[in-house]
């Protein structure tokens, strides 16, 4: 690189500092072994712990399965550490992020929220980042609007001329994605008149949970012709129930877990947004540019809504499928990095790279 380009690259790319490698703490609200409820969360952990690797950072990972009482105590517990970390890790799972924030106010660790932001009025008591918490340093999440409005779209165009009779099957309420999706949806049904959501439930995130609520709602709108359902398990439990009563509806979701690819590759599910799992991977990323003299917030503020959730159906789900989950490195998101690229302009997690047929290697 010339003497020139060096003046004209802004100052936070200018020189890498020397320092330690970054030491995190993820609170992993999931489960560490599969359940019910799916690999969501394990493999959250998966492709964090493989990008962490790549840029020389050490990540530990606790799961507080699914229970936001143990969650607040793996926060007290990380606070009270002597040692503590550089960074953690939370989510906003079940609203409980707001007292973990509160909690971790108390140790000089950085911390980076991810997948769920939180609400407006979580925001009115404590506020935002870098303010009242200063140690709060960001929030990362993907673009769930966007990504269900996507997945809508693309299930009214499978399922061609006639109106959009859409039954849905979102989280629980108290889980802010939960609402995003939801809108999403209703933005994209909005666009046409004759389209119209029959009935919008709630879930617990599980196939069971959904495949029964899919019953009986196939039998109180026998018009339906479209289902939509927030997660991978919640979609093939609603494609379980419409298997069973033979009925001509188009099936998609969001998450693209192993089965759910796996599914749209058989024919069964039409469609299912990706990239869920690899919010984790692109925290690891700006921790990373931080870390090392970068802020992420010069590059589109301290509040990251990442717009990069595909919809994969033929080629893409099969593409999709084997970066993901056949091959025995995960996916590398490291080059992401503004550091990395010398990129000075704001950060695009773009899948298309990476499910690029040119780019796979062996």
């Amino acid at each position: 690189m010339g003497f020139g380009a060096c003046l004209a690259m802004p100052p936070a790319l200018r020189a890498m500092p020397r320092r330690a490698p970054a030491k995190i703490v993820f609170l992993n609200p999931g489960e560490a072994a599969e359940r019910d409820t799916g690999p969501h969360w394990q493999l959250v952990s998966r492709f964090m712990t493989a990008t962490a690797k790549r840029l020389g950072m050490q990540l530990e990972v606790l799961y507080a399965e699914r229970d936001h009482l143990l969650m607040q105590r793996l926060a007290e517990s990380v606070a009270a550490r002597a040692e503590a970390p550089d960074y953690v890790v939370i989510v906003n799972e079940k609203m409980a992020a707001g007292q973990m924030l509160q909690t971790l106010s108390r140790s000089p660790a950085r911390v980076v929220l991810i997948h769920n932001d939180l609400t407006d009025a979580q925001r009115a008591e404590i506020g935002n980042e870098r303010g009242a918490i200063p140690n709060w340093i960001g929030t990362i999440t993907a673009d769930a609007e966007h990504g269900s409005f996507r997945l809508m779209d693309y299930l009214c165009r499978v399922n061609g001329n006639q109106p959009a009779r859409v039954i849905g099957i979102t989280g629980d309420p108290a889980t802010p994605v939960s609402e995003e999706r939801a809108a999403g949806v209703q933005a994209a049904l909005a666009r046409s008149p004759a389209d119209r959501t029959c009935q919008l439930v709630y879930g617990d995130w599980s196939f069971s949970d959904a495949r029964d609520k899919t019953r009986v709602l196939l039998s109180r709108y026998p018009d339906a012709n479209i289902i939509w359902a927030a997660n991978d398990s919640m979609t093939l439990g609603a494609f379980s129930a419409v298997r069973e009563r033979h009925a001509s509806v188009v099936v998609g979701g969001l998450g693209a877990l192993p089965d759910a690819v796996s599914s749209v590759l058989r024919g069964e599910l039409a469609a299912i947004v990706a990239g869920d799992q690899f919010i984790g991977a692109c925290a690891m990323v700006m921790i990373y540019d931080y870390h090392h003299g970068a802020d992420f917030a010069l590059a589109g503020g301290p509040r990251q809504r990442l717009d990069y959730l595909k919809v994969l159906h033929g080629d893409s789900a099969a593409r999709y499928y084997e970066v993901a989950f056949d091959r025995r490195n995960a996916p590398d998101f490291s080059v992401f990095s503004r550091l990395h690229r010398r990129h000075p302009g704001a950060y695009d997690f773009n899948l298309g790279p990476l499910l690029n047929p040119a780019s796979r290697s062996a």
